[in-house]
């Protein structure tokens, strides 16, 4: 997208994804983090989840997000408009809940292994107890396979990029 130091998911991606989380998706409670263009809550939503909570920190990405989402009148889509970090620790002392959370950080800067690493106490807060966090990343980069938070599930490769899910600890089963 032109303005934005955005990289959308590919179409690919997106099927691939919601082909494995199934019927999972339909009335689920689905957290979009790094949103960009929205375009992966859009076909959650079109999928049949429930509700919507999309953050986001680019100014041009979220006047984007907002202009496109709210012209649908869809009053179970909420954007936050903050750091990830700060949207995280936010959600979590309002005691939220998400049966999906899906993570689409930029490439290269190290998010899986802080999302995975430092920030999963607080990812695994906002999961519901069969929940599960779905992590886009690139496949040239390291990911923790699982912490006391977290249990890496599964993952799959759709060219460079690699999509991985994780359960809270304790909680396996796909």
């Amino acid at each position: 997208m032109k303005n934005m130091n955005v990289r959308p998911t590919s179409e690919k991606v997106i099927q691939g994804m919601f082909n494995i989380m199934g019927s999972s998706v339909w009335g689920a409670a689905f957290l979009d983090l790094f949103a960009g263009t929205g375009r992966v809550s859009k076909e959650a939503l079109r999928r049949g989840a429930e509700r919507v909570c999309l953050v986001e920190n680019h100014k041009f990405a979220l006047r984007k997000l907002r202009e496109d989402l709210h012209t649908q009148r869809n009053l179970n889509v909420d954007i936050i408009g903050m750091d990830v970090r700060r949207a995280l620790q936010k959600l979590a002392k309002e005691g939220e809940v998400f049966d999906i959370i899906f993570a689409d950080p930029p490439y290269g800067k190290g998010w899986p292994k802080l999302l995975v690493g430092e920030l999963a106490f607080l990812l695994s807060k906002l999961l519901k107890s069969e929940g599960v966090l779905v992590l886009e990343h690139s496949c040239r980069e390291d990911i923790p396979p699982s912490n006391q938070y977290l249990a890496l599930a599964s993952t799959r490769q759709y060219g460079e990029t690699c999509i991985s899910f994780y359960r809270k600890n304790g909680v396996m089963g796909q």
